[in-house]
């Protein structure tokens, strides 16, 4: 027990005389920064501790082609250096990057910089114009830093990211989904990402096909695509006369992408509508007409609504329950009929000003094919009968004999009037004849007896 107490008392002992002496500068780590020194500085006298573009502390990278962009780099001292020329080294092996002059008094001012006095164990940071090569490959390029004055020179190596955009097509689609031969308007969107380490500039997007014709836009021209950013891209088509398969190609500057689409027949499409045969009665507020529809081809029928445009005299009901129900009285709309589907379509109408005869009706169905913007209309004329009343009927019956009686008698009288007169005339004639005849005779007698 002892001998420990004797070990932990020289332990502490210890510590305390190393603390002393730290404490009176005998033991240095360098400059009070911390910063640990390497234990010769003739040629590496310098240390690279961050590079940006565009401003300190910057995380954005240029694309391959950006022309004057600032680059940052800072560095740490490990000597002190006076009058020091600091230049960044641009022309390492496949380097793509040059210097962008900088105007100033001094022609080289483009490569280097006079740091009066560099202290050892202080930062600082350098900047320089640079340009970037279309044919840059890579991500990373090793680049120097050199120093000298009168004393001493050397020079470090560090490393230059340099971006890279890359925009993919991520999915596409178009409205309507299904296409079929002839078909106008396809709206076609293409959606994009740039997945890459830096923007794009002067972005071309267009599409070409041989089956389709392109209706707008020829082209698209993005002057800047941000990286991480999606952007999409809608182009208008018309499908031509043809079906099968029928691909269009995306173009993003050198880029090529293959969007695969289908051109449908366009099939049978049939639809027939009838309505039931049922008189209406004259001076009936509410009765019922019927019309069914039926679709007898191939193709659906989307967004079907049906208007009757009927005379003014048959009208449509309207309960005084429902007031608001005249504003879409005469507009029946159903979402689809399929193919082989019938559906029914019943109207409450009013014919309370309508006499009894025969009015042509027509009903308008509207309708579109494929979720298109195109409208299709379809028109339906036939010839609705309208019936008296039961009242209407009876006071006919009544009033019908008597005005038969008066015509009946009207044409008697019309008759004998006609054929006394046909009489007359013909008793007219037959003594004009004998009054003739017995002048004659008296005109031959004084010729014979002077």
């Amino acid at each position: 027990m002892k001998t420990y107490k004797k070990i932990m008392a020289g332990l502490i002992i210890m510590s305390m005389i190393m603390l002393a002496i730290s404490a009176s500068g005998i033991i240095s780590t360098g400059h009070n920064s911390g910063i640990a020194f390497p234990d010769t500085v003739d040629n590496n006298a310098m240390a690279v501790t961050s590079v940006s573009w565009y401003s300190p502390n910057s995380t954005e990278l240029p694309a391959p082609g950006s022309n004057g962009i600032p680059l940052y780099v800072t560095f740490t001292s490990y000597a002190t250096i006076t009058d020091a020329n600091i230049s960044l080294n641009l022309s390492a092996y496949k380097s793509p990057l040059s210097y962008t002059y900088i105007s100033g008094p001094n022609s080289d001012v483009r490569t280097y910089n006079i740091i009066p006095e560099i202290e050892q164990g202080h930062s600082y940071t350098i900047m320089q114009l640079v340009n970037i090569s279309k044919i840059s490959k890579y991500q990373y390029y090793d680049e120097n830093l050199t120093y000298s004055n009168t004393t001493i020179s050397g020079n470090t190596t560090f490393t230059i990211p340099v971006g890279h955009p890359q925009i993919g097509l991520i999915s596409y689609i178009t409205n309507p989904p299904v296409i079929y031969q002839n078909e106008k308007f396809i709206k076609l969107t293409a959606y994009t990402e740039n997945t890459g380490t830096s923007a794009m500039k002067n972005v071309k997007v267009n599409i070409t096909s041989s089956d389709y014709n392109i209706v707008t836009p020829v082209q698209y021209s993005i002057a800047y695509y941000p990286q991480g950013k999606l952007l999409n891209f809608t182009f208008y088509i018309n499908a031509d006369n043809i079906t099968g398969k029928a691909p269009v190609y995306l173009h993003i500057n050198n880029d090529t992408y293959t969007l695969n689409t289908f051109i449908h027949s366009n099939g049978k499409q049939s639809l027939s509508i009838s309505v039931l045969k049922k008189s209406l009665v004259s001076d009936t507020k509410k009765q019922i007409m019927i019309f069914y529809l039926n679709d007898t081809g191939n193709r659906t029928y989307l967004d079907v609504q049906v208007h009757m445009l009927s005379p003014s005299i048959i009208a449509i009901h309207v309960s005084s329950s429902n007031p608001l129900g005249a504003l879409t009285a005469n507009n029946v709309t159903f979402a689809q009929i399929k193919p082989g589907e019938s559906i029914t379509v019943t109207y409450v109408v009013d014919t309370s000003s309508a006499p009894s005869g025969n009015y042509p009706v027509q009903m308008l169905v509207q309708y579109h094919f494929n979720n298109t913007a195109e409208t299709f209309d379809r028109v339906y004329t036939y010839n609705q009968k309208i019936v008296p009343t039961t009242t209407q009927q009876v006071e006919n019956a009544l009033v019908e004999p008597l005005y038969a009686g008066l015509t009946a008698m009207i044409i008697i009288i019309l008759i004998s009037i006609g054929a006394i007169a046909v009489h007359s005339k013909r008793k007219s004639r037959n003594v004009e004849k004998k009054m003739n005849k017995m002048a004659q005779e008296e005109k031959k007698d004084s010729k014979k007896n002077p």
